[in-house]
């Protein structure tokens, strides 16, 4: 199972604003974003239930992982899950090897202290917030390698990291 990391920040490292708005990515990004969802790259969906409540009607095409604490029912496309033995199981049971986590910043950190991020994409916007969510990737940086940048657009960079040790 291979778990990649898709984030878009601000320049100075925030993946929302100060009122919680994470939508600033460039369609640029968003279409980058897209293809790679609908790709065989990707066959299910990791996010926190904030994020889930917030993207849910446009993530429908495959399997949305939600991790939570409070206990939800699950549905034919909504999973729930609160702890990582429950999340191997789920992906085990469901033939899932590819899953891409999508947010937010708790969710992001859970997978990242954990160990459980193989792969990051992380979208870089040419706009700075005075605060918000951090996204806080300099506290794992040294267990990933930068594998490429690509420029998007004028404004907009992607930077791909592998893990350097496996897990």
């Amino acid at each position: 199972m291979q778990i990649t990391l898709f984030a878009a920040i601000s320049q100075n490292g925030f993946i929302a604003d100060e009122t919680g708005n994470g939508n600033f990515s460039s369609p640029e990004d968003k279409k980058n974003l897209r293809s790679f969802l609908n790709s065989k790259a990707c066959d299910c969906f990791i996010c926190g239930r904030k994020t889930a409540e917030e993207f849910q009607d446009k993530l429908t095409s495959k399997p949305l992982l939600i991790l939570t604490h409070e206990k939800k029912e699950n549905t034919d496309n909504k999973i729930y899950f609160s702890t990582l033995p429950e999340l191997n199981r789920i992906l085990e049971t469901k033939h899932l090897t590819s899953p891409t986590l999508l947010g937010g910043a708790e969710t992001y950190s859970f997978f990242l202290e954990h160990g459980y991020v193989d792969r990051i994409v992380l979208t870089t916007e040419s706009i700075r917030f005075n605060g918000g969510k951090n996204f806080e990737f300099n506290r794992f940086k040294n267990d990933f390698s930068l594998k490429k940048i690509s420029k998007l657009s004028e404004k907009t960079t992607v930077s791909f990291y592998q893990r350097k040790k496996p897990r």
